[in-house]
């Protein structure tokens, strides 16, 4: 029986981090936010795209460091910051705050297929895909030129 049972666990614990990636989709709400790239390579991971985001602005009020906001739609259909604390609430995206810019791990490089990079960073204005859970995690799906 104890032969049985660690293997029986770690498959059961791969199974359960491998369906909480794909229930940020499954149960989450999926944004569209304008993104800006810059730096295209990274030379052992391959082509990726460092994106920066104008619509993720802060409040005047708020400190530097941590952050916690949520998203909604805006009027233009591109996701806008609709409330933004230092303070954790429920279903808060957790970022920091500095020199008057919003970054998140999750977003903040996106990988792509080898050869696009640079035709990415060219295009200067993107859109990117992402699909944000009701606990606060976040899933980038996809990213593409804008079409404004």
């Amino acid at each position: 029986m104890k032969s049985i049972l660690f293997p029986f666990l770690q498959t059961v614990f791969v199974l359960v981090i491998a369906t909480s990636f794909y229930a940020i989709s499954w149960f989450g709400e999926e944004f569209i936010l304008r993104a800006e790239p810059f730096d295209p390579f990274d030379p052992f991971y391959g082509e990726y795209v460092r994106l920066q985001y104008p619509d993720l602005k802060p409040s005047s009020s708020l400190q530097q460091g941590d952050v916690y906001f949520t998203l909604k739609e805006g009027d233009d259909g591109y996701a806008v910051i609709d409330r933004i604390e230092n303070q954790t609430f429920p279903g808060a995206i957790q970022g920091t705050y500095y020199d008057n810019r919003i970054t998140t791990k999750q977003l903040e490089q996106y990988y792509v297929e080898q050869g696009t990079g640079p035709d990415l960073e060219e295009a200067r204005e993107l859109a990117i895909t992402l699909d944000v859970a009701p606990w606060g995690t976040i899933r980038p799906t996809y990213l593409e030129k804008r079409q404004d």
